[in-house]
C-alpha cells in the first residue's frame, strides 16, 4: 500500500479546524451589522429588474454592505431566494446584517407613505393626491377608474392608506375597492331593501350628495331626510352640489346660469338622482342614506353660525335664508 504524503496528512487534521473557522467568518459576516463604526443610513431606489448581482454592486457603491460582499448573491442563491428579491424604494442601513438586508428585499419592506384621502374627494381629487405623492400615475388613474365599473366614482373608500412609492394605479384602486367592500358590507348588505325602493346603487348616489351638503356628521341624517321627502313627492332635490359637480370646478357662489346649465346631474332641472356618485361618501352618509332621520322637513340652509337650518314649508325656508 501506498504511503500518505504527510503534507495530506496534515491537511486532513486541519481540515476540521478551517472549516470551523471558515463558518465562524460567514456568520459572523450574515448576521454582524455591515460598519462596526458609525453607520450610514440611505433611502435607495432598486430598479425594476436587478438581479442579485446588481443589487449587491449598489449596496456596495452607497456603502451598506462591505465592498466585494459576491457572497451576497451567493447567499441568496443558498436560500434559494435570489429571484424573490423585490424592486422599490428602501431605507437600509450600514448597521444592518446581511441576513436583515435580505429579509427585507425578499418581503418587500420599502418604505410606506400616508396618504389621507378625505370624505367626498372626487376621483380626480384621488388622482391628483397621488400623482403629487408619486404613488400612481394621475392619467392611467383616471383612465382605469372610467374604463373599470367597480373602480367608479363613489367606490372608492375615503380613509387614510400607507403606499409604497410608485405602487401604481391599478394596485391603488384595487386596495380602495376592497376597502369599500371590507367596511361598507360590514353594515350595510347591498342586496336589502332600502327606503323608497332604491337599489344600493342609488343608495351610494345619494350618499354621495349627502356627504358634500353636510357639515358634519349630525347633519347627514337630518339631510337625507329631506331628500327622501322630497323624492317621495316628486320634488326635485334641488342640490348645489350636483351643480359644482357638473360645472367641474367649484365655484364660490352659483348664478342662475349655472343653475340652467343642462345636464342630468342638474338636480334643479330634472327631478329623482343624479345618473352617479358626485364624490366618494365616507361610512357616515352611506349609514344616513340607509337610515335616514325621521323628520318631516323639507328645506335646509346654512345659517350665519355655519350650521345648516331644517325648516317644513318653503316660507320658513326663507325667513331662515341669512
Amino acid at each position: 500500500m501506498k504511503k500518505i504524503p504527510n503534507i495530506f496528512l496534515s491537511l486532513l487534521f486541519f481540515l476540521p479546524s478551517v472549516i470551523l473557522l471558515f463558518l465562524i467568518y460567514a456568520a459572523s459576516w450574515f448576521y454582524a451589522p455591515q460598519t462596526m463604526g458609525q453607520s450610514v443610513e440611505k433611502v435607495l431606489e432598486i430598479p425594476y429588474g436587478y438581479n442579485s448581482v446588481q443589487i449587491r454592486q449598489l449596496l456596495e457603491e452607497e456603502g451598506i454592505i462591505r465592498p466585494y460582499s459576491h457572497l451576497f448573491q451567493h447567499t441568496t442563491k443558498l436560500m434559494k431566494v435570489d429571484g424573490k428579491l423585490q424592486t422599490g424604494e428602501y431605507r437600509f442601513s450600514s448597521s444592518q446584517s446581511i441576513s436583515q438586508i435580505i429579509d427585507q428585499l425578499v418581503k418587500g419592506k420599502t418604505i410606506r407613505y400616508s396618504i389621507t384621502v378625505p370624505e367626498g374627494f372626487q376621483t380626480k381629487q384621488i388622482a391628483r393626491l397621488l400623482a403629487d405623492k408619486n404613488i400612481a400615475d394621475h392619467d392611467e388613474f383616471l383612465e382605469l377608474a372610467k374604463r373599470e365599473e367597480q373602480f367608479r366614482e363613489g367606490y372608492l373608500f375615503p380613509d387614510t392608506y400607507e403606499f409604497p412609492k410608485n405602487f401604481g394605479a391599478e394596485n391603488v384602486l384595487k386596495l380602495m375597492h376592497k376597502n369599500f367592500e371590507d367596511t361598507v358590507y360590514q353594515h350595510v348588505d347591498p342586496k336589502q331593501e332600502f327606503p323608497a325602493g332604491l337599489n344600493f346603487e342609488q343608495i351610494i348616489i345619494l350618499a354621495s350628495i349627502i356627504e358634500k351638503e353636510a357639515q358634519g356628521a349630525e347633519d347627514k341624517f337630518k339631510i337625507a331626510s329631506v331628500f327622501y321627502n322630497r323624492l317621495k313627492v316628486g320634488m326635485p332635490l334641488q342640490s348645489c352640489a350636483t351643480i359644482q359637480y357638473l360645472l367641474g370646478q367649484p365655484q364660490e357662489k352659483l348664478t342662475q346660469q349655472d343653475l340652467d346649465t343642462d345636464s342630468p346631474y342638474n338636480t334643479y332641472l330634472h327631478s329623482g338622482l343624479p345618473p352617479g356618485p358626485i364624490c366618494n361618501p365616507g361610512l357616515d352618509s352611506i349609514l344616513a342614506a340607509v337610515l335616514p332621520a325621521q323628520e318631516e322637513y323639507f328645506y335646509f340652509v346654512l345659517g350665519k353660525e355655519g350650521k345648516h337650518i331644517f325648516s317644513k314649508t318653503y316660507q320658513e325656508h326663507l325667513h331662515n335664508k341669512p
